[in-house]
């Protein structure tokens, strides 16, 4: 930065003056600073009501469709025989279920070879591994030992769904094991062989047991064994989603388990609980941001009472016991407007016509939650009046910063004039101030 010495030569206090005389100057930019602040501060405060009302239509997706809002719990008695899901096509009820077997991966184990022991080594050797019509064949025109056979299965690129692993006997003897990737019978591991390579020659046998602990010799016994309500089934997996609409239970181990089905109650209150919580958010922040930076701004009022004109329209034609909130223990506080959710009255609604309850909120038509979701995403959208009111107020605050920067350069360019001029007015009385001090000095002499 420059050093100036304004005023040296008149005594002027210039630097003084010119600070003034720009404060002064500076006044329509403070004021314009302002401004942009002030617009700063109502795109954050719509930036704030935009995220209360985006909160709202998420609670609302939440009892927005009969499959969101259809939520079960569902139990096991025995956890060690079997856990259980619901999904909303379930059905409460009660089951019995008797757990025979568990569905078993497939698994084959050569024979113990020497450590190192190398197969094949002449043309059309090979062996082939099926998995439910898919095949893979490994060349072994080339010797391998257990180690490189184990690798080439795994790394195969048509692999049927098998992995292949190496089990170390403790006595220089290694095992060579194959484990199908799915369970059930359908996923047993087939083996066949080409060339000199034969059935004897890694003696692969099975590996699973039955239920008595002996080897087993009947493969259909790889698919889990149960019945539910004394009804046999069977499945190839032990996560069992096919046999009770709506449910799918992991069975776990042999034994008997009650398996009780039920509607969440507990779930679907805390869904309308965070549907009024955050319609009263909504509220909230309009009331605080009428005494904050957005003032008495229109949009406010509009969101209100688009909002509100969803919630003074009943659910009408619907087939059902009730058509409004307010029959189902959701209220309007007449004092503040906001909702007030009464959990017992909620909780008997559900349990006198829970179907009713459910197209209050989710009928396409009429349902509160499908309007509200509407009402949201007018909001919400890019042109809507959230996002066109932050949009204005953007330009408004890019305006202000374009003419602060046009404001600045003047104003340089204007410190610069009064630094220039009161500089020649410096040099002015200095010079003036000599000639008198000259004058003074001649006068004296001449007397």
């Amino acid at each position: 930065m420059a050093i100036t010495a304004a005023g040296v030569g008149s005594g002027l206090d210039i630097e003084t003056i010119v600070s003034q005389l720009m404060t002064l100057e500076r006044q329509p930019l403070v004021k314009l600073q302002q401004k942009e602040y002030q617009a700063e501060a109502q795109i954050s405060a719509f930036g704030g009501l935009k995220s209360a009302v985006s909160s709202f239509k998420d609670a609302m997706e939440n009892l927005g469709s009969a499959e969101k809002f259809k939520i079960f719990s569902a139990t096991s008695s025995d956890e060690a025989v079997s856990t259980l899901a619901a999904d909303s096509s379930a059905a409460s009820g009660i089951y019995s279920l008797e757990v025979e077997r568990l569905a078993q991966h497939h698994k084959q184990g050569s024979s113990a070879q020497a450590s190192g022991t190398t197969f094949g080594g002449t043309s059309g050797d090979s062996i082939t591994l099926s998995v439910d019509g898919e095949s893979s064949t490994i060349d072994l025109s080339t010797a391998m030992d257990l180690d490189g056979l184990r690798d080439a299965i795994n790394g195969a690129s048509d692999n049927p769904g098998v992995t292949a692993t190496i089990i170390n006997a403790g006595t220089g003897d290694q095992h060579l094991v194959l484990t199908s990737e799915e369970s059930g019978y359908d996923q047993r591991v087939a083996l066949s062989y080409g060339g000199s390579i034969d059935a004897g020659t890694l003696g692969f046998s099975t590996l699973n047991k039955n239920e008595s602990g002996a080897v087993m010799s009947d493969l259909t016994k790889l698919d889990a064994a149960f019945t539910i309500d004394g009804i046999a089934a069977s499945a190839a997996s032990n996560r069992v989603s096919d046999v009770v609409d709506g449910l799918t239970f992991d069975l776990k181990g042999a034994g008997s388990s009650t398996l009780t089905i039920d509607k969440d109650t507990d779930a679907i209150e805390a869904s309308a609980k965070a549907f009024v919580d955050a319609y009263n958010g909504v509220l909230d922040r309009v009331e605080s941001l009428k005494s904050g930076a957005v003032g008495n701004d229109s949009s406010l009022r509009s969101i209100v009472s688009q909002l509100r004109s969803v919630l003074n329209v009943p659910a009408s034609g619907l087939n059902g016991s009730f058509s409004s909130l307010s029959e189902i223990g959701i209220t309007t506080n007449a004092k503040t407007g906001e909702l007030e959710l009464d959990s017992s009255d909620f909780r008997d609604a559900l349990s006198a016509d829970f179907n009713s309850v459910s197209s209050i909120f989710t009928d396409e038509t009429a349902g509160y939650a499908t309007r509200f979701i509407d009402t949201a995403d007018s909001l919400l959208d890019s042109d809507g009046l959230l996002d066109s009111r932050i949009d204005s107020l953007n330009d408004r605050v890019q305006s202000y910063q374009n003419q602060q920067s046009t404001m600045e350069f003047n104003l340089e360019l204007k410190e610069r004039a009064l630094r220039s001029q009161y500089a020649s007015l410096d040099g002015l009385i200095a010079s003036m101030n000599s000639t008198a001090a000259y004058l003074a000095s001649q006068l004296v002499s001449s007397q």
